[in-house]
């Protein structure tokens, strides 16, 4: 994103009766910082090009090629163990997947199955070279429609917990409303029969939380803070994100962990004021 700011010197001048006062110090400019939602096919000098969507139900391929300023992008930071992280979603909040593509012929590429009909999206998230640790990933977008009947899914309404197999997972303030324009603690602890899970690594992290706006669908892709200065797994199961939500109204989120050699996702609805 570009970075505008203005920044003000004031100098006060001698009179009469002695020397000039010494010239005010202006305020450090604000770091720069990198963020989009999916929400648009071109951000921050970065275009994604679909090559290949789906175009039906069944198996299908997303191929986008990605231009930036130095031309086609077929190389980023590694985050998370992957240098791309792409998802699916319909318009419904429904169908969520988390891909993983390779880079075929100069463009992102990766196998997918849609499930039903409707409008969806695909996002691609990235970090480009340069960028300082810990930056805003880049977030391009691109939709595509599946023609012909589909059922729609309405967005459950606010819930304490979820399942995934033999997995419970719970949001330990139950289903509270969370303020907007703040920063925010959300934690969520897995338990099997009862009694903390065993949390394995997936993709570098303990957990991964895809948040979408409801109403316009942008994302945002948190991890969870670590649980101790070794950046071991939770001996209680419990998996704490820190976020600031800019707008009011429901978020839809996915939450995708690895226990017993298996990757489970659950999901949640959170409304903010």
């Amino acid at each position: 994103m570009t970075l505008a700011g203005f920044v003000g010197a004031a100098y006060l001048f001698a009179d009469s009766r002695g020397p000039a006062a010494a010239p005010a110090v202006a305020p450090a400019p604000s770091p720069v910082t990198y963020h989009s939602d999916g929400l648009s096919d071109t951000y921050d000098g970065f275009r994604a090009e679909p090559l290949a969507l789906p175009t039906g139900r069944g198996p299908g391929t997303v191929s986008l090629r990605v231009t930036g300023p130095a031309g086609t992008a077929t190389d980023f930071q590694h985050v998370h163990t992957k240098p791309v992280h792409m998802y699916v979603l319909r318009d419904d909040l429904s169908g969520y997947q988390h891909l993983h593509p390779d880079v075929v012929d100069g463009a992102w590429t990766t196998p997918v199955t849609i499930a039903d009909g409707g409008a969806y999206r695909v996002y691609i998230e990235f970090v480009p070279h340069g960028r300082p640790p810990g930056a805003e990933p880049t977030v391009l977008g691109v939709p595509f429609v599946i023609s012909g009947d589909t059922t729609m899914v309405p967005v459950p309404a606010p819930q304490a917990q979820d399942s995934s197999g033999p997995y419970t997972v719970r949001r330990l303030d139950g289903a509270t409303d969370l303020a907007s324009g703040t920063q925010t603690a959300l934690r969520f602890q897995v338990t099997r029969d009862g009694r903390p899970a065993v949390l394995e690594p997936y993709l570098g992290a303990y957990a991964h939380l895809s948040n979408f706006e409801v109403r316009t669908q942008g994302l945002k892709h948190l991890h969870p803070i670590p649980a101790d200065a070794a950046g071991g797994a939770p001996a209680d199961g419990v998996l704490s994100f820190h976020a600031a939500f800019a707008e009011r109204g429901d978020k839809r989120m996915f939450l995708q962990f690895r226990a017993d050699g298996a990757v489970h996702q659950v999901a949640f609805t959170v409304f903010t004021t």
